[in-house]
């Protein structure tokens, strides 16, 4: 699944409600999810009460005077590092009991950063073409790599409106990419992109873990590449991640564990195992493993950091290399951007323009939050207020939803309950089971093009996730 997806709302997630096995003597949070139809609302008044204990707490500090991410950490520290305060949001996700200030924030939302493994999409369509079945399970594998090259930056994107959307047109041979928010509490996103060579799949709902400076993340969710040509369907489990230094400290995030990719036809898979960072950076980014096939000879072993580069070269049976074999390089992370403020990449970048868009971006589309475009011109004020807005504007959602006697649709995904859970994937009371409907692409052709003059006119403006106006688009 795309591992960006899960570390971009560390910093700061949705309340979640702890089962009772999660309530004992260590700190820790899964932020378990409830089936596809119909959100989970058991236990919200105990967090509810842990929500306003944590606010009590928060507001004795002087966060509105902080004017910057370190001094508002170090605020924060106050009340979530003492022994007494601790034990109290204990089972709790407390990254989640606090009010965020823009400033500790990036100009992306979560579906945003979901599609920022289309950055290479290359690597899929040359899996595709070739003729080896071991070389296109390796490319499938670096192609689920590459996007922890974007995975170092620790800004917090804003969390995704219930029906919110993002997608994505133009990239590479003709690919289409579509994000909804489907559930949102517990968080669940949807994803589907698509081209001639393959399709690709993905339904995130992580969990997390506290451990006080630090937390822990479970990137649960459902992975699933096809590929057009040979029918083949790739699932996928990646490494856990954990960021560091959460509230003292510099924040950096590592990655590791064990990394697989599984051809479910033939039973042939990628085991990487990426190594945890050590005393003075001994290891870090680094990962090394092997293709093999259904009976565990190894084919292919690879190797690489996972910011910066993936290698291939053939092996022996029992993975050790073969004589003369040459080293071929799958990917290469692209160069970033010098001094960026948020430390993004030119891929990130281009998420946040319309250029490449052949029709007007939806309503419900990131690009039109007005709080994201304000935040990207460092306008904070106006961010601040513009988030407030929309917030009230979902507020006013779910009261005539609930008034009308009726439950969100999300619009381009359905409920999938008859969907076969393959090996190796979380069940379906982890990560609900959703599929994308194929209404959007008919939907959109349909609609009118646009004029000249409104590919960077929609930036910020009509943001809107009414289910009124969702269903007449």
């Amino acid at each position: 699944m795309n591992w960006l997806a899960e570390v971009g709302n560390l910093l700061v997630g949705e309340p979640a409600v702890p089962s009772k096995e999660e309530q004992g003597n260590s700190i820790q949070v899964f932020a378990t999810s409830s089936s596809s139809e119909k959100c989970s609302e058991e236990g919200t008044e105990g967090a509810a009460a842990l929500v306003n204990s944590a606010e009590d707490d928060l507001a004795s500090l002087n966060l509105g005077c902080t004017d910057s991410r370190d001094g508002y950490l170090a605020e924060v520290s106050k009340v979530l590092l003492q022994p007494s305060k601790v034990s109290k949001y204990m089972g709790m996700d407390v990254t989640s009991l606090m009010s965020v200030p823009l400033f500790i924030m990036e100009p992306f939302s979560m579906l945003q950063k979901m599609a920022e493994i289309m950055e290479y999409t290359q690597l899929l369509d040359d899996a595709d073409k070739s003729d080896d079945r071991f070389e296109r399970l390796a490319l499938v594998a670096a192609f689920l790599v590459s996007p922890f090259g974007a995975a170092e930056r620790t800004w917090k994107p804003f969390n995704p409106l219930l029906g919110e959307t993002f997608e994505l047109e133009g990239l590479g041979s003709g690919v289409r990419f579509m994000a909804e928010q489907v559930c949102e509490q517990p968080p669940v996103s949807a994803a589907h992109a698509e081209n001639e060579h393959f399709t690709y799949d993905i339904v995130s709902a992580p969990a997390t873990k506290f451990q006080g400076n630090s937390l822990e993340v479970y990137p649960k969710g459902r992975t699933r590449i096809g590929l057009r040509r040979s029918g083949e369907v790739f699932s996928h489990v990646p490494p856990q991640a954990k960021v560091h230094n959460l509230v003292l400290g510099r924040t950096w995030v590592d990655s590791y564990g064990s990394f697989l990719v599984t051809n479910t036809a033939s039973g042939d898979k990628v085991a990487l195992e990426f190594k945890p960072c050590g005393w003075f950076g001994a290891g870090q980014h680094e990962f090394d493993g092997h293709v093999v096939d259904a009976e565990g000879n190894a084919k292919f072993a690879m190797s690489g950091k996972w910011n910066s580069h993936v290698d291939m070269c053939a092996c022996n049976p029992d993975g050790t290399p073969a004589a003369d074999a040459p080293l071929r390089r799958l990917w290469t992370c692209a160069a970033k951007p010098e001094e960026d403020h948020y430390g993004c990449t030119h891929f990130a970048w281009h998420l946040n323009s319309t250029k490449y868009l052949s029709r007007p971006p939806l309503a419900s589309d990131s690009r039109r939050r007005a709080d994201r475009q304000a935040l990207q011109e460092r306008k904070m004020t106006e961010a601040a207020a513009a988030k407030q807005a929309i917030d009230t504007q979902q507020q006013e959602q779910h009261k005539e939803l609930q008034q009308r006697g009726e439950q969100w649709q999300a619009r381009w995904f359905e409920p999938a309950p008859d969907m076969q859970v393959l090996p190796g994937e979380e069940p379906a009371e982890v990560v609900p089971l959703w599929r994308w409907n194929g209404r959007y692409s008919s939907t959109r052709d349909s609609m009118p093009a646009g004029s000249d003059d409104w590919p960077e006119g929609v930036m910020g403006q009509g943001f809107a996730i009414s289910q009124r106006l969702a269903l007449e688009q």
